[in-house]
């Protein structure tokens, strides 16, 4: 042995802990990582929500952007809207104010699916405010209709609707 060197016996049973201290931290320890826990769930659900937000966001923009494609292409095609089409006559024979049936538009593909309904308004009545410039100063009565296209996407559910004042040379 060494001189000065006290052999010291200690063992694990000899230390004594206070009664109170026994637990606390193990249940101090649990409760927050049920808080951190429950933290960590409500940001994954918000998470969650903005990203469905979003989604729905971008699909209502690809049905609006194609709905006024489709109504761009009625507007040119001479089917609906040429000269010897019956649409407009129809809304005319129909009266001022009286909606057609819905039209399904054939231009539409899988899954977005359009139908449109023309109204006749009547002559020269203005589709602008009192005071601007419209095309009442010419002689001619100019007849004048709206054209309410619709459009959805069948996967999506996203719609929206485009209504488009026409006037006819």
């Amino acid at each position: 042995m060494i001189k000065g060197a006290e052999m010291t016996n200690t063992r694990s049973n000899d230390i004594k802990l206070p009664r109170r201290e026994r637990g606390a931290v193990l249940i101090i320890s649990l409760i927050v990582l049920l808080v951190v826990t429950l933290l960590g769930v409500g940001a994954l659900e918000t998470a969650v929500f903005q990203e469905r937000m979003a989604a729905n966001a971008q699909n209502k923009n690809l049905v609006f952007q194609d709905t006024a494609s489709f109504l761009e292409d009625i507007l040119r095609d001479d089917a609906i809207l040429g000269g010897n089409a019956t649409v407009l006559h129809d809304a005319v024979v129909r009266g001022v104010g009286e909606p057609s049936d819905a039209v399904s538009y054939a231009g539409a593909a899988a899954p977005l699916s359009s139908e449109y309904v023309v109204t006749y308004m009547g002559e020269n009545s203005p589709f602008v405010r009192e005071g601007e410039e419209t095309s009442l100063s010419s002689g001619i009565p100019k007849r004048r209709f709206e054209m309410r296209l619709s459009a959805e996407n069948a996967n999506t559910q996203a719609g929206t609707i485009h209504i488009q004042g026409i006037v006819p040379y």
